[in-house]
This record gives C-alpha cells, structure tokens and sequence, in this order.
C-alpha cells in the first residue's frame, strides 16, 4: 500500500543542554500513526537526495526524517565535525533525537535510521547510547575504525580536504555572514575546479592553508593533522554496547571498505544473540554510494544485475524491525556480494568465508607474479619523488572508481608484476595482504601496492589498493623511523574485494611509492610532513628472492 504524504519542515528537537535542532519530517497523509525512519546528516537537510528520499520512504508507511546535525545549516549551536576529533556531542544528540522522533504525534514510537557516510557515523555514535525507542539501524558506507579509512594513518588528502573546502566551509561562511567565498557546495566546488584548480592539495605545509581556503574548519583540519593516527571512531570497541539489528552495506570500491568489520564486530561482540544473529551486510560493486546503487561504475558496466533498490531494500529491513512482519527478510541471506567478472550475486554466512584457500603469489625479476618461491633474484630499484607522484585515477570528487590505469604505465616509479593470461579463472574474494621485502635510503617513506585485473584488451583495473607509511610499520601510537638501507619486512593490508579474474586475464600487483592526492605525500625527510615544507628524494628497493620473498596473499575460492 503507498500513501500520499505531507511535509512538516524545520521542527524543533531541544536537546538535554537546551540547543535546538531542525529537522524536516515526510509523513503518510493518512490516519493512524507510523514508525520513524531518522537520519542525522551535516548535508542540509533540503538537499535534493534527502527530497528524493523522503517521500519514497513516506509512501511506503514511514516517517521520514532528516535532521540537520548541531551547528549545521538550521540547526543551532556550533559544529564539532565527529570525524575530525572525539569532540562532539553526537552521541548525546542522536540519543535525544530518537527519543523525541518517538514522542511525535504521528509515531508509533519505534525508530530506525539510516544514511550513509557521515550520516553512517551518526547512527552508530547514538547506537552505542542505546536509546529505548530506537529498533534497528542501517549505517552504510561508513568504517568501524577511523585508521581503516586512512589506511595506516595516512591522510587521505584528496577526499578530506575537497570534503573540507567544498562541503563544510560553505555553510560555515552562511552562518557567519562572511563577506567573501563561496556559499553553497556547488559554488565551492566549481571554485576549486576552475578558479584554484585544486591548488590547495598541492600546498606545503597543509597545515598552513589559509583559513579562508576552509572557513570555519582550519582550526579542526589542524588538530586533526596534530593527531592523526588516532582512531576518533572506536566503533569496535562499542560494538558491544549496541543492542539493536543492523543492515550494513558498502561497495568494493568504496573508501569506507572498513564497513565489513562492523558487520564482523557485531555479528561478534554485540551484548544479545538476537543482535549478533541479526547482522546483514551488502557489499556491490559501487563507489561511495549510499542510495543509487548502479551497474556502471567508472568505466566498468557490471551487468543489470549490479543494481540494487535501495528503497525496496530499506522497506524489507524496516517492515521487519518497526512493523514487525518477520516474513519481511526471511529469505535474506547474511551476506549479498557481487562477485565482479562474474558480475553475480553471491548469498554467504560468514566472514571471511572459510573455504578460501590463502594462496601466495610471489614477486619475480623481470615483472613476473607465479606461485612458485623465487630463488637467487636480483632486486628492483625505482627513485620516489615527492615532488612527482604517481597521480590518483578517480572522481574529481574524491572518489574511488574503476578507471582504466593504463594511463600509469611506462612509469620508471611503478613496478609491475604480472602473472601470464590465466587458463582458467582465479576467484578472490576476501582479505589481502603483502609481504613487502624493502629498503627505503631515507628515514621515512610510503610503499603502496595495487592489485590490478588486466584485460585481454589491455585496459587495467584496478581491484584493490594498500599503503603503508614506514614509520607507523609496528605502531600507530609509537612511530619509529627506519634506518636507511636496512631491509623490511612490510604487512600491507589492502581492501578486501571479491573479483573473479577470468580466463585470458592477468593477475598484476603494481608496487610504488605513492597515489597522489588519494593519500598524501611522504616527504621523506623523517620530520612532521603536515609541518615541513622539505621534499627529499627516495632510493627504493624492492626484495624478491628465498630469503627476502615478497608476495600478495589472495583469498582464493575454489
């Protein structure tokens, strides 16, 4: 049954220390009450996705609504960006927030929630307060851990700093009635594109870009460079205090790829049995998508089947929880992962699946990648110079997308090693690790590796990527330098995925030095790379022999 809808706009929700946040709330235009389906973003609640969404939900039997996050867009007080610092109130705010959706004159007083990426994060940081009215949630796209998403504590500079200037500033200046700058993300954006043509992700020391680059966030983009291998999301050591089911879904080519230990941390270590066996997970072949869920991603066509509904999905899973009808998901298997190259949906139960066959491939002189331990091999050398990395294929937003790599090519700081056309296909689905064997002639570096899927035709594809900043190889907490020339034994771990390589294709590992600006540049110099200005170049050897056997660990199915 649909319903036509009615829209209330900008209600009050006066939290426990008296500040008011505004919300827009989408309703069935009937009689009788309705369960909430509630999203907490710092996106402003008008946008046109939120418009787009609500009255799908509201259609369905539900009351959508969406706030806008303390100290954004209508909301009063003053925002504290949760992914910058643990100094924030959304945990206390999202609590308050559920409990006074419940109490609406047209709730039923049960409460979901949904949303992705920071609008993910709020969910699990009112989850883990556990407030009474609130049933099921639906965090998607989003890590358990902040050190995930920035792999090894590496600043994912691209992202984070277009996300700074072009998505929170705006706002910032509107409600600071600042004379100058862009207004709207879309101005923002088309001033960073056009105007500053991404300069700032090139500025040296990044933690003197002006603070009128980034309005209102200069002050958080600098502590949180001061502390950056931190985890400030410490979802997984909550996990044990949310008491509620939840449906968690990313993409393969997601940043947030750290969306899987959610589901493994609660499936685990949730306080119930009835929450921990009422755990989903929904991983596609998508970039950071929350919503639209689509079979051409980049310059991949991954088959109509790639395609999700999300409002179809989003109704089964709330049926469930706030209506109730235990038919809703009862055919939902624990895992859906779309096996790429296969292009198929794969129903599984556990994480990482336990008939994978962990298989070594080994790197060999001459680009060679086999299963067969190298012997007495000469090493590889390449030189890394900060001042010309290895560029970033993705969205001019930031984000992770199958774009064809061969662009890279030819490169004398890029290594390759490449299995011959496979006679048969090889599925990896699950967890990959390498085993980097290097030397580094300075006293901090970065190695990064990137599993690549080459096409008989030659297009390149990239599947998953690791990096690891030399100084953080034992600790985040005690960084120690390395000491030139000395050979180490790096544990790289990359994102998991699921791909079948087909017969004909090849098996590739790039391995190089940088991926600019996905993560930012090591300077090499040892020193604080966010403070210094220095660049150094990097003499970089890479060991392939019987005593120094650098691999890739792939989670091979049979």
């Amino acid at each position: 049954m649909t319903h036509k809808i009615r829209i209330e706009t900008s209600l009050e929700c006066t939290t426990r220390d008296g500040t008011i946040l505004r919300s827009d709330v989408y309703r069935p235009d009937a009689p009788g009450k309705f369960p909430v389906i509630l999203e907490r973003t710092p996106y402003d609640k008008t946008r046109e996705s939120f418009q787009q969404k609500g009255p799908k939900l509201a259609e369905q039997g539900f009351l959508y609504i969406v706030q806008d996050v303390r100290g954004r867009y209508s909301s009063d007080g003053d925002f504290m960006p949760g992914f910058y610092s643990s100094n924030h109130r959304d945990d206390v705010d999202g609590y308050d927030a559920v409990e006074w959706a419940a109490a609406l004159p047209w709730s039923t007083g049960k409460v979901g929630t949904t949303g992705g990426s920071y609008d993910g994060w709020t969910q699990l940081e009112l989850a883990h307060m556990q407030p009474p009215s609130l049933r099921a949630i639906n965090p998607q796209v989003i890590a358990a851990n902040l050190l995930d998403r920035e792999k090894s504590a590496v600043l994912r500079l691209g992202r984070v700093l277009w996300w700074s200037v072009n998505t929170l500033s705006p706002d910032a200046r509107v409600r600071a009635n600042h004379p100058t700058g862009p207004r709207t993300p879309d101005a923002a954006e088309e001033e960073w594109t056009n105007l500053h043509r991404s300069k700032w992700m090139w500025y040296l020391p990044l933690q003197d870009i002006p603070d009128e680059a980034m309005f209102g966030i200069g002050p958080h983009w600098r502590e949180w460079l001061s502390d950056h291998a931190t985890d400030h999301f410490d979802f997984e050591r909550k996990h044990e205090r949310i008491t509620v089911p939840a449906l968690s879904q990313t993409g393969w080519y997601d940043q947030q790829i750290g969306t899987i230990k959610n589901f493994t941390g609660l499936s685990q270590n949730a306080p119930t049995e009835l929450v921990r066996d009422n755990q989903y997970l929904i991983i596609g072949p998508w970039s950071h998508d929350a919503m639209d869920w689509p079979s051409l991603v980049g310059e991949i066509d991954f088959g109509t089947d790639a395609h999700l509904d999300y409002f179809e999905i989003t109704s089964q899973w709330y049926r469930r929880w706030l209506y109730d009808d235990v038919t809703a998901i009862e055919d939902w298997p624990k895992i859906r992962l779309f096996v790429m190259g296969a292009n198929v949906w794969r129903h599984e139960n556990e994480w990482p699946l336990t008939r994978t066959k962990y298989t070594n491939y080994y790197f060999h002189q001459v680009g060679g990648l086999s299963q067969e331990i190298p012997g007495e091999e000469p090493p590889d050398k390449y030189v890394y110079n900060p001042r010309d990395p290895v560029m970033t294929l993705y969205s001019p937003g930031g984000q992770q997308e199958p774009y064809d790599q061969r662009a890279l090519d030819g490169r004398h700081d890029v290594l390759t090693y490449s299995t011959l056309p496979l006679q048969t296909g090889v599925e990896v689905t699950g967890p990959i690790t390498v085993n980097l064997h290097a030397a580094s002639s300075a006293r901090d570096t970065d190695f990064v590796v990137k599993l690549q899927n080459v096409w008989p035709n030659g297009f390149v594809q990239e599947i998953s990527h690791g990096i690891i900043r030399a100084r953080y190889r034992e600790s985040f907490d005690k960084p120690t330098l390395i000491e030139p020339g000395f050979i180490y034994e790096y544990q790289i771990e990359m994102n998991p995925t699921s791909n079948l390589f087909m017969p004909g294709h090849r098996i590739r590992v790039d391995v190089t030095s940088s991926d600019f600006p996905n993560f930012d540049r090591n300077h090499n110099t040892g020193g604080d790379d966010y403070s210094e200005e220095g660049l150094l170049y990097a003499n970089q050897t890479v060991f392939h022999d019987n005593l120094h056997p650098s691999h890739i660990v792939l989670p091979v199915i049979p």
